[in-house]
């Protein structure tokens, strides 16, 4: 791991879905607020958003607890989208 990447843990409170990481550059000093992942949903693509829930060991790694998933893309066909600020 490089101070330009950190460790993000996508967590799931339902037990019928797997917790899963990904490796992330560092964008800014703090953590992302959120973070939207292309999914699908019911065969239509989907954005799934996790919200930050703990950031005590960053920049070396962050937690984000799934939220919701919407309708939508994320932007420029990323599979991740990094928010600072969120607009909700």
């Amino acid at each position: 791991m490089s101070a330009e990447t950190y460790r993000a843990l996508f967590l799931h409170p339902d037990e019928d879905e797997d917790d899963f990481s990904a490796q992330l550059p560092v964008v800014s000093a703090a953590p992302p607020a959120l973070i939207r992942a292309a999914t699908t949903y019911a065969g239509a693509q989907a954005v799934a958003v996790y919200r930050l829930a703990e950031a005590s060991a960053w920049p070396e790694a962050a937690a984000f607890l799934y939220e919701k998933t919407i309708p939508g893309t994320v932007p420029d066909g990323a599979l991740l989208e990094q928010v600072e600020t969120p607009d909700d």
